[in-house]
């Protein structure tokens, strides 16, 4: 007689709100829908082949984590990342991956060698491409933080590491930014892997603190570029130009 195969619980199964939720945050993450973008509710019902009500639940869900903002009688919009938002949440990044690599580096986590040399060689495979560099950057830090063996840390981690993640695409889409960021990641492991712990925060938050200097020229060169021109401004260039 056939044995019956363990049934899942329906608990376990992600809802489609759930999963409309992960679908567009990725997309806001790695600027597939960049910032100010209006979400047009029957358009996207359509791309994601979904009814429009549990749209519409993503979408609030979406707002109350802060990637989506909701302008009356306009609309729903992808949340714009502003130089204050950058300067908030690398601030806080600074201090807890700080701590988190040198917890790590004080860890006496055998695995801790294998583990980072894995993605340090993953890494050096993808500075080419961006994309596939800042997936694997992110497996990075979590690496770290999960080998502090602080599990509040690792709470506050996870609460920001959405938003954290989505600004480490506009990072590393600079010209460069991903060989820059290897040289910094092999720091960090190097200081991790020789128990150094003091090194290993010192150098981790060298590390998020260049980050974020990109990262801030970024943000404000947008922002510079959005703000639209005044009628008096261009009626000046106009008459230097004549």
């Amino acid at each position: 007689m056939a044995v019956a195969g363990a049934v899942q619980p329906l608990a376990d199964q992600p809802s489609l709100r759930e999963r409309i939720v992960a679908r567009l945050r990725q997309a806001i993450i790695t600027g597939d829908l960049p910032p100010k973008s209006r979400l047009i509710e029957p358009k996207l019902a359509r791309q994601l082949n979904v009814s429009r009500t549990p749209l519409r639940e993503a979408i609030r869900q979406l707002e109350a984590e802060g990637f989506v903002t909701t302008v009356p009688r306009a609309g729903c919009f992808v949340s714009e990342i502003t130089p204050r938002d950058v300067e908030d949440l690398y601030a806080i990044r600074t201090v807890i991956e700080g701590l988190a690599a040198r917890q790590a580096a004080e860890s006496p986590d055998p695995a801790k060698r294998e583990i980072l040399d894995k993605i340090l060689t993953d890494l050096s495979g993808r500075t080419g491409d961006y994309r596939q560099y800042h997936e694997i950057s992110g497996r990075f830090h979590d690496v770290i933080v999960g080998l502090s063996g602080n599990r509040r840390l690792q709470g506050i981690y996870q609460s920001l590491a959405q938003h954290v993640s989505r600004m480490r695409t506009l990072s590393l889409a600079v010209r460069g930014r991903p060989q820059v960021s290897l040289r910094g990641h092999k720091r960090i492991a190097s200081a991790i892997l020789r128990g150094q712990g003091a090194e290993a925060e010192r150098a981790m938050r060298a590390h998020i603190e260049t980050a974020y200097g990109v990262l801030k020229r970024t943000v404000r060169g947008a922002a510079n570029r959005s703000v639209p021109e005044s009628p008096r401004a261009r009626s000046h260039q106009q008459r230097r130009a004549q």
